[in-house]
């Protein structure tokens, strides 16, 4: 289905400008009109895919299960439930995305399938919980699992963004004090100590030597690094061999390692419940649970979980097998599995995991920190050494 750029006007003479998918031009003619909208002008792009990457924010998917879940248990049919989100939508991109996907429903398609032709937006673990959802009945419950899984998400997002501002900020500064202390102030006070003939120690030549480096390749310094992540970035993406080392490498790095498991575990057990609860079967939650985990490690000990649990054994003996987990997560897991009730055993599981993950980050931030400052410490202290050190042994030599 071809893409089209369009410019239309509101009944209120409003210019509005968005993107959407139609048969053909009399096709997206219609569309346009059911928003609301006259056809300006509009230029057709390219057929297939969604044009709406980028576009929407995790706030406008959230607000779209909550609205869908809300009007669901209502009783309002789907489509109007669509149709009342393709309006109300403050967001060009969101308004035309669920015109698209009104007009997908509309034609026959179930909810899910819809969703799938804008995979880049939803992805199969959306689509695939919200065909659970069709499955048993009860779109209600997989959007509100749906919604509280994003909140989720979005709420650890933010707070590993304000947890790692202070320490970024800090390194940018502490790397803007040594740029300027080794090219302008070290040199200035290296040359007046070569001037005066002064015995230097090998701690003020090795300053000046490390000034005199720093001041020729600064660049270098500075740009290897930034340049070697970005190309360890891309030839991750591209290799999963080197994607796999990696993933190992920063799983068993000092106190990242211990976060980068705890989050990636937590995201496994919670959309587990999310998927558990919404009435699908072990197997089919492990599969869809495995897509959330994003360190290929923890996913290839997922897929181990899978693969053992189909063989006949039970949960807790697949989780204990790949000694990824806790023992009393697993304890957890065993009594619910002995109790037949794994829904409270997985909303203890998700406790834990909350509480060690914000301890987990909590702990990191405050290691960065003062390694920092410390660092920082010991820079200023071998400048004042080196150059302060030789001024005061000249000093005595006098008095003497």
């Amino acid at each position: 289905m071809p893409t089209y750029t369009y410019s239309a006007v509101s009944n209120k003479g409003k210019s509005v400008k968005g993107k959407m998918t139609a048969l053909n031009d009399l096709d997206l003619e219609h569309r346009i009109r059911s928003l609301g909208l006259e056809i300006v002008n509009y230029k057709a792009l390219r057929a297939g895919g969604s044009r709406f990457l980028g576009s929407v924010k995790p706030k406008d998917l959230i607000m779209l299960c909550l609205h869908l879940e809300q009007l669901d248990r209502a009783g309002v049919p789907l489509l109007d439930s669509l149709a009342d989100m393709r309006d109300s939508s403050d967001s060009a991109y969101m308004r035309d995305l669920m015109s698209d996907i009104y007009e997908n429903v509309k034609n026959g398609d179930m909810l899910s399938e819809a969703m799938r032709r804008h995979h880049r937006i939803f992805g199969d673990v959306f689509a695939g919980l919200v065909a659970a959802g069709e499955k048993t009945g009860n779109l209600s419950e997989s959007f509100k699992n749906l919604a509280d899984h994003l909140k989720w998400n979005n709420d650890f997002r933010r707070k590993i963004r304000k947890a790692i501002r202070y320490p970024i900020a800090l390194l940018v500064i502490m790397s803007g004090v040594i740029s300027m202390m080794m090219m302008y102030v070290v040199p200035q006070l290296s040359e007046f100590l070569l001037a005066q003939g002064f015995d230097l120690p090998f701690y003020t030549q090795a300053l000046i030597s490390f000034s005199g480096f720093f001041s020729e390749f600064w660049y270098l310094i500075f740009g290897l690094p930034i340049i070697g992540i970005a190309g360890l970035l891309i030839v991750s993406r591209t290799s999963p061999r080197v994607r796999r080392a990696m993933h190992m490498f920063w799983l068993h790095f000092p106190f990242i390692g211990q976060v980068i498991l705890k989050t990636n575990l937590a995201r496994f057990t919670r959309f587990f419940a999310i998927t558990f609860n919404s009435g699908i079967d072990v197997l089919e939650c492990l599969s869809t649970a495995k897509k959330v985990v994003s360190n290929m490690i923890i996913a290839e000990a997922v897929a181990s979980i899978e693969q053992s649990v189909s063989e006949g054994n039970s949960l807790t003996m697949a989780l204990q097998q790949t000694q990824r987990f806790p023992s009393l997560v697993v304890r957890m897991f065993k009594v619910g599995e002995d109790s037949g009730n794994m829904e409270t055993a997985l909303n203890n599981v998700n406790f834990f995991y909350d509480r060690e993950v914000n301890d987990s980050v909590e702990s990191m931030v405050g290691m960065i920190q003062p390694a920092l400052t410390i660092l920082m410490g010991l820079l200023m202290l071998w400048v004042t050494v080196a150059v302060f050190g030789p001024l005061y042994d000249s000093f005595s030599k006098l008095n003497l």
